[in-house]
Order: C-alpha cells, then structure tokens, then sequence
C-alpha cells in the first residue's frame, strides 16, 4: 500500500488554507467512500472527518461489481473472492442499519450533506426501457488506452467485453456496429447481458 493518511490530511489543511486566502468557497471538497464490511464501522467517523475538514458532502457507495459472469477471465477470480467477502448485500441487515443510521444522524447534526446507498438490489419490472436500466451504451462509450470499447467503466477492462478497437476502426463504425447495438437490445429487455447482472449500477445499489 502507498497511501498516506497523514499526506492526504496535510494536503486537505493546504487546500483549505489557500481557500480561505482568496475568500473563495471554491473548489468544493467531497469525499467518495468505498462501503464494506471491513470499514462499515468507520462509517460515523468518516462523517465527523468530513466536517472537520469542511466538506460539503460524503458520497457513499459499494463495490462497483461482483465479477459474477460466467465468462470472467481466471485472472480477476481473486477479485470477485474479494468482493464475495466484503459485499455488504450479504451483511447481517441489522449491522448496516445500526451504522448507516449513526451516520445519518451525525451528518443531519453537521450539516453535511450523505448520500448513502441502497443495500438491495432494484427489480426491473417488464418492459422498463433500455435507458431506465442503464443509460451507458447509449450516452457514452468507456475506451480503454488500446482504444477498445466497452460498454461502461463498470466493466473497466476489454478482455472482460469489447466491441473492437476505435483507434483503428473508426469511432463512428465500432459505436454503431451490430455488436454494440446487440448489446443494447439485450440491455433493453428482460434477459440483460450476464455482466450488466453483476453490476452495482444495474441492480440500482452504486
């Protein structure tokens, strides 16, 4: 590990300080957390931190995916191990809610502002369009530095899915080929592609 909390707080002092000399609320200061069992308790704290250090809000989320679909390549299963073990969907319900309500109150208290997120997954009904699902195949690509693309961040790397290779075959050509559009129709009915099934965004839980 390479991080340094002691770094990080000295740089947040040194950025409040500059703020404060030019009279400025700019730049805003959020804070982005990574919700799992091993640090669920930390929850509260994390808001009193927040306040602290004068940030407008604490923006919580889970683990982005489970790397649940069949196809996964055998180097990522130590991930989906991982996320296996930490996922807060199999925590005893009482435990989060004992410290997301701490939370929520501690951030009504300080005026900060906490978003926290679902702890189960949303149920698609019927017919939902394709956009309600996930808008991402249809607003904006994800392409990796080779110039792959895939459908979203979520999925994050090519060898998980692509659809070609932009850099060499056209923007307009890979967004618009049948393997792309393939995957949006898929997206837009009840049978989603394996990996959308896995992903925090889809089952309304990020």
């Amino acid at each position: 590990m390479r991080s340094h909390f002691d770094r990080v707080v000295r740089n947040l002092d040194l950025l409040l300080a500059a703020r404060a000399r030019h009279g400025s609320d700019l730049p805003h200061v959020k804070m982005v957390v990574v919700i799992m069992r091993q640090n669920l308790h930390e929850l509260p704290d994390l808001v009193r931190f927040a306040h602290r250090w004068a940030m407008e809000a604490v923006w919580v989320q889970h683990l982005c995916h489970d790397f649940g679909e069949s196809s996964l390549p055998a180097h990522y299963r130590p991930m989906r191990d991982f996320v296996q073990a930490e996922t807060l969907l199999e925590e005893d319900p009482a435990r989060v809610e004992r410290f997301f309500g701490e939370a929520r109150e501690l951030a009504r208290d300080l005026g900060v502002d906490l978003r926290l997120p679902r702890t189960r997954p949303r149920v698609h009904p019927p017919g939902t369009p394709g956009r309600q699902r996930c808008s991402w195949p249809w607003t904006g690509g994800y392409v990796s530095y080779q110039g792959y693309a895939m459908p979203c961040c979520m999925v994050s790397t090519p060898d998980r899915v692509n659809f070609g290779n932009m850099a060499e075959e056209g923007v307009a050509a890979v967004w618009g080929s049948d393997a792309f559009e393939a995957f949006r129709d898929r997206l837009a009915s009840d049978d989603p592609p394996e990996i959308c099934r896995s992903c925090a965004v889809y089952a309304g839980i990020f």
